[in-house]
Order: C-alpha cells, then sequence, then structure tokens
C-alpha cells in the first residue's frame, strides 16, 4: 500500500515554520506497514491543492492532508478537495458543536456563520469529530482502491486525530488488504548512537550491507550533530518475517557499535541513563556543574520522566567569578590553569559533587565559539567523578557551530556516565 503525505500552509512554503506533520505521519503509517513514498508541501491555494491531490491520487492508494480545516478564509483544503473530485460541499450537522466550541458571548451571525465553515465536508466523506480544537476532519473513498483523509494541522489536533481516529481506520484497512491480495509488509528500527561519524559507521558495516541486500533490509544513515541515527526497514510478505529480517541486521549491526550505541527509535539519551541506574537498584544521584553547555546537560536529564529520581540538581558556572563564588575553586588555580582546563574541570566535579552529596557529578568546560584567536573552538573537558575515588576526565575537540558543540558535549558526557556505571556498578563491558 503507497501512501502520499500533503501538508497545507502557505507558511510552511515560505520557511516560517518547519513542517514536522509530514515526519510524524510517515513514522506512523509505516509501523502498520504502509510505505510512504510521496510527500508534498501546498501553499494554501485551492487549485494547487487540487492539482497536488489529483496527481497523489494517481501514484497512491492513501493521501493523507493535514493543515487547512479551519474556519478563516485561508483554510481552504475541503474546498479543494471537493473541486478536485468534482464534489459538493454539504453541511454536517453533527460537527456543529465542535465547529462553535470556542465561541463566547457574541451571537453575532457572522461569526457563527464563520466557525460553522468547519461542519462542511465533501458529500459522500465520513466526519472526524474532533477532540482537541474546533477543525473537524474526514475521510472519502473517490474510487475503488484510494483512500483520501484530512486531518487538522495544528500539531497537537492533529495527533490526537491520527491516534484516535486514523490509525484505528488504517489497520482495519490494511488487514483488509492484505486478505485481498498478497503485499509488503514493512518494518522499520531506528538505532542511536554518539561521539561517532556517519562515514565511521558506514565503515564498521559494510559487511553488513550486503546481507541486509540478500533479505530485502534497507540500511541508511543519517547525520545530525551529535546524533547519528541507522534506519533499518525490512521489507517481507508477512510480518514474520520482515521481523525476523529486521532482527537479524539489527543485531549484526549493533555488535560493530560498541559503546556508541544508546538506545533506539525516540529514546534519549537520559533514557537510557534512567534505565542504567534503576538496573542497579535506583540509588545512585547525579549533579552537574556545567560552564560552556549552560545547563544544556540538566536540562536533557529532566526531559526523562522521573529524572528526579536521580538527578539531585546542577550549578551553571558559567563564569570565572560564578566557578570562584559558586563552586569554590580558587582564583589562583584558575589564573594558574585556565579555565578551560583538565585541572579546572576536574575541580568542578569534585566541588559540585559535594555540595549536593551526589553518588556521581559531571563537569563540562570549553570553548563553543566563536572566541578570540588564542582559544579553539571546540574544545572541550568533561569530567565524571563517582564512588570510591572514581574520576575520570576527557579531553574532546568537537566540530560545528556553537550549538553544536554544545549539543555534541552534552550527549558525549551522558553516555560517558551511562557507560561509568554500567562497568563500575553493574560490572558491564564499556
Amino acid at each position: 500500500m503507497i501512501c502520499s503525505i500533503i501538508s497545507i500552509g502557505t507558511e510552511l512554503n515560505l520557511g516560517l515554520i518547519l513542517d514536522m506533520n509530514s515526519g510524524y505521519i510517515a513514522d506512523r503509517v509505516t509501523d502498520l506497514g504502509i510505505e510512504c513514498r510521496y510527500m508534498f508541501t501546498v501553499g494554501d491555494n485551492i487549485s494547487d491543492i487540487a492539482s497536488v491531490l489529483r496527481q497523489s491520487l494517481k501514484c497512491s492508494d492513501l493521501i493523507i492532508m493535514n493543515g487547512g480545516l479551519g474556519p478563516t478564509d485561508d483554510d481552504v483544503t475541503r474546498n479543494a478537495v471537493a473541486r478536485s473530485l468534482n464534489l459538493n460541499l454539504v453541511r454536517d450537522k453533527s460537527l456543529d458543536e465542535t465547529s462553535i466550541i470556542f465561541i463566547r458571548d457574541t451571537k453575532k451571525k457572522e461569526i457563527i456563520e464563520r466557525l460553522l465553515r468547519q461542519s462542511y465536508i465533501p458529500e459522500n466523506s465520513f466526519p472526524i469529530k474532533p477532540r482537541l480544537g474546533s477543525a473537524s476532519g474526514f475521510r472519502i473513498i473517490p474510487e475503488k482502491g484510494k483512500v483520501i483523509i484530512c486531518i487538522p494541522g495544528v500539531p497537537k489536533e492533529m495527533k490526537n486525530m491520527f491516534k484516535e481516529d486514523v490509525i484505528p481506520f488504517l489497520k482495519d484497512m490494511v488487514v483488509e488488504d492484505s486478505l485481498k491480495k498478497s503485499g509488503v509488509i514493512i518494518r522499520k528500527s531506528t538505532l542511536l548512537t554518539t561521539d561517532i561519524s556517519e562515514s565511521e559507521i558506514e565503515e564498521r558495516i559494510k559487511e553488513v550491507a550486503g546481507v541486509a541486500r540478500k533479505i530485502n533490509v534497507k540500511i541508511g544513515v543519517t547525520a545530525d550533530p551529535g546524533l547519528i541515527k541507522i534506519i533499518l526497514v525490512a521489507k517481507a510478505p508477512d510480518n514474520i518475517s520482515a521481523g525476523r529480517n529486521l532482527k537479524i541486521i539489527e543485531k549484526e549491526v549493533l555488535s560493530r557499535l560498541g559503546n556508541y550505541f544508546y538506545g533506539k527509535d525516540d529514546t534519549l539519551i537520559s533514557d537510557n541513563l534512567k534505565e542504567t541506574i534503576r538496573k542497579a537498584n535506583g540509588k545512585l544521584t547525579i549533579s552537574t556543574a556545567e560552564s560552556m553547555t549552560g545547563g544544556l546537560i540538566s536540562s536533557i536529564i529532566t526531559d526523562t520522566p522521573d529524572s528526579s529520581e536521580f538527578f539531585l540538581g546542577g550549578i551553571v558556572s558559567y563564569s570565572i567569578s560564578s566557578k570562584v563564588n559558586l563552586l569554590d575553586i580558587k582564583e589562583n588555580d584558575i589564573e594558574e590553569f585556565g579555565a578551560v582546563s583538565e585541572e579546572i574541570c576536574l575541580e568542578m566535579a569534585k566541588k559540585v559533587k559535594e555540595i549536593f552529596n551526589s553518588d556521581y557529578s559531571l563537569s563540562v568546560t570549553g570553548y563553543a565559539g566563536p572566541e578570540t584567536e588564542n582559544k579553539k573552538v571546540g574544545l572541550v573537558f568533561c569530567g565524571i567523578m563517582g564512588p570510591d575515588g572514581y574520576k575520570k576526565i576527557f579531553k574532546k575537540v568537537f566540530p560545528g557551530s556553537r550549538l553544536e558543540i554544545k549539543f555534541r558535549t552534552a550527549q558525549f558526557i551522558l553516555n560517558e556516565l551511562r557507560l561509568a556505571i554500567n562497568e563500575k556498578i553493574l560490572g558491564g563491558k564499556r
């Protein structure tokens, strides 16, 4: 089953906001075994939307459209669908309640009529009543073997309607389709790595690629600063074969990644850290002293639910005075070694560990750039201190922009902390 995704909004075409909806939808339909081959972004123009829809109907079985379903003049998706299918728009009164849900004290006829635009859908279509917001969706089967689904573009409204209404429908449709014909089932997995380059990953797994091709598993590598994703996509006639082949290749790839691998799919590096701590009976605590990263490490840690179970707090000692006054580091030491040095990094970890009385502490100091000509942009010192005198200092030189260097640093030291706990407390291998 082939899918096209159409995101609608002039603000997308102008680059004012990023189209995150298409990625979300594609990820979910792939999980259902539906192959997304095409993505379109169209401005708020009836003719353009209708043209793209007609084009999509020629090459896809399923078209999912998002955006342009509100009550304003530029919300023209329902009109475009009706035009492309030569249908009339009809009012579905079952949608009236949600269409005017946000109306307040006004009884002004013009405002009510404007809001009720959201109750109009193409004739012969099935309404999808919103649980969030006022914009209704709809689905329609214009011809045998073709389905068009229209949902709102506001991300939280889109995700809610997609989860609650669209996915159950698609699941039934996939089952029905597989009973009618021998189709292709798609299974995917995303492996997350840090502190390793895209080229090095490709070199490590080059022998796996040949094996993967033989069993119809595609390997893709995508790069973001501090985070390289290895995407595995398996295609097979049935779910069992697709899952089995995916696991075969996943195992082969992981055996070559070592400690650079930290998680799968949507997991954060701090999620993995939390699980490592829980395996150690969940009694370990962590504190942070950050200079260059400005609190980013603490922010990533607290993006994980229940991080309060192990994260006691952090100190952003960005300036020299804050290092002296908050961490009680001697000015003479800073003058002698420099604020960006192994010695000061170690002192930062030592002092914050004492302040919070934590089992482990992290420290970071470096140059994120742009800096003066005598300072090396990307030079970073990262420290870890732990129980029984455990201490480790890393000297790294990270490439990239200021934000990229900060993120690479945070990813690196959190992964190293995970490995340190695994090694010392759980007796695992690094």
